[in-house]
């Protein structure tokens, strides 16, 4: 197929595309061709419109001149088929045919920032956002209805997209007759949260299950068969005009910065050139394969750095001996532990000890960041595109307004998908030091992840479990850990703070340790 390559072809107003009937948005679970869904986008980013923000009813929901709906999502699909199932729930709440709706997700241009992808609640929180949204519109467009059929709201009922009297058919008034390819102007309540937090409800009340005809039922999800028949277009299937493929090159200790950099040793190698910012070093060619091989060629003399941690053997010590400051992460107790402790016939302690982890992608990490007229444009298969987008503009020293990030399929991962290092890869290779080297669009892959320059997350968590048995019963039951990012182990704390809880008495409470120059957090 023809990737997209020229951005000129897609110079259309969002208002023009909606009046075009919505051809270019992306099917909800459909294989749609990658040049077609990042023209979607890039039509959508353009042209008046009302303010991006999540008060805003237009921000989630627009109806097409030809009926058709468009759903602005702020999260992504990880494969779980959160098309289908946002889909779904914006069918049902507007009354429209499943077919008739269409999902746009992860594009900080057209979606407000829903958090992007965490903790499997695309559907516990940005659905719910969704469903609220589509029933406000529906609500106003009944009222729309009712003011042009004369007729009071009570008296109207929704079909297939169609406004009608409930004992008239034929007074009836379609969405697209009464919106279609404009916006709506209706406010929506926000919490004024960002995130997986943000709540934006209007003055409808959703549907009870009791009446859902398309929610929980089973629709097939049309991606599967493309991916299995190597037919899906992936982030690594992106290509712009110019681009080039870069890698960064890593020291072999953390903190080590490149004093001397040999140019010369990969002046063999077609087109490659060195893009040397700072503490930063990559490199740039026309072709990957060459890239690939600069990186591993170019001799480079790195800073003498101290290892901010020991060997492995020695690393669980390490993280227990840190010093220690206490921060308040919430907690609970009940009853009177310590004292429950000392009437015990039988206490049970035991640590444990978690080797180190990661949360990468099944498949190295992709992305490709454009810089062109002072207006920078990521394709990432990052889980959260909008915190791209703020991480590439502290990077590059830029207004996030001017930085746009894309989410286009990428690898599938078992937790957190670390696709975000890539992200900011392309941009560093991408920057000044990129548009000297001769680069405007840079294509970049990490290591495999499985490999010693790969990404890392969750260090080794000792945890510690202290427990009183009586007559095999639970008494009372005492519990830390060390995980490794503060709001992680606030969540942790107050899930295990809700209980239940041992009769005798429970413990949750926290401390904070600083090992090696890295924040820890002891429950």
């Amino acid at each position: 197929m023809t990737k997209m390559d020229n951005t000129a072809q897609f110079s259309v107003s969002r208002r023009a595309l909606l009046k075009a009937g919505g051809a270019l948005v992306v099917s909800i679970g459909a294989a749609v061709p990658l040049d077609t869904a990042l023209a979607a986008g890039e039509a959508l980013a353009q042209g008046a419109k009302p303010p991006l923000m999540p008060d805003q009813l237009a921000s989630f929901i627009a109806v097409n001149a030809d009926g058709t709906v468009s759903a602005f999502f702020g999260k992504m699909d990880m494969g779980q088929g959160l098309f289908v199932a946002i889909g779904q729930m914006v069918a049902e709440e507007l009354d429209v045919p499943f077919k008739a709706v269409k999902v746009i997700m992860g594009d900080t241009a057209t979606s407000v920032n829903q958090g992007g992808a965490s903790g499997s609640t695309g559907i516990q929180r940005g659905g719910m956002q969704m469903r609220m949204a589509a029933a406000e519109a529906r609500r106003v467009l009944v009222e729309m209805a009712a003011a042009k059929l004369g007729l009071v709201a009570d008296a109207l009922t929704v079909s297939d997209g169609v406004v009608h009297a409930k004992d008239d058919a034929s007074k009836r008034a379609s969405y697209a007759e009464l919106i279609g390819g404009r916006y709506f102007n209706v406010q929506l309540d926000w919490n004024k949260e960002w995130g997986n937090t943000l709540y934006a409800p209007g003055k409808a009340k959703p549907k009870d299950a009791k009446d859902h005809k398309i929610v929980g039922q089973p629709i097939a999800r049309e991606d599967i068969a493309p991916k299995v028949y190597a037919q899906e277009d992936f982030c690594t299937d992106v290509r712009r005009p110019g681009m080039v493929h870069g890698r960064m090159i890593r020291p072999a200790v953390a903190g080590s910065v490149p004093v001397k950099v040999d140019e010369s040793s990969i002046k063999d190698i077609p087109g490659a050139r060195v893009v040397w910012e700072n503490g930063f070093l990559g490199v740039v060619a026309d072709k990957e394969w060459d890239a690939i091989k600069a990186a591993d060629k170019l001799k480079v003399e790195w800073s003498d750095a101290k290892p901010p941690f020991p060997n492995q053997t020695a690393l669980y010590d390490h993280i227990r001996n840190a010093p220690v400051r206490k921060r308040e992460i919430g907690g609970k107790e009940v009853g009177n532990v310590d004292e429950a402790f000392k009437t015990a016939a039988r206490v049970i302690e035991a640590d444990y000890e978690w080797p180190f982890q990661s949360h990468a992608c099944m498949g190295p990490a992709c992305a490709v960041v454009e810089i062109n007229e002072g207006n920078v444009t990521c394709w990432t298969g990052s889980q959260k595109p909008h915190f791209v987008r703020d991480g590439i503009a502290l990077t590059l020293g830029v207004p996030a307004e001017t930085v746009r990030a894309i989410w286009v399929v990428g690898p599938g991962s078992y937790g957190r998908s670390d696709a975000d290092d890539a992200a900011m890869d392309a941009a560093v290779l991408a920057g000044e030091g990129g548009r000297q080297a001769g680069a405007r669009a840079v294509h970049a892959r990490p290591s495999d992840g499985m490999g010693p320059e790969g990404p890392r997350l969750h260090p080794p968590r000792p945890r510690r479990d202290r427990c009183r048995r009586q007559r095999h019963r639970l008494r009372v039951h005492q519990q830390g850990f060390l995980p490794h990012r503060r709001q992680y182990q606030r969540r942790r704390a107050q899930g295990h703070a809700r209980g239940p809880f041992p009769r005798h008495g429970a413990q949750v409470r926290g401390r904070v340790r600083r090992a090696g120059g890295v924040l820890r957090i002891r429950q």
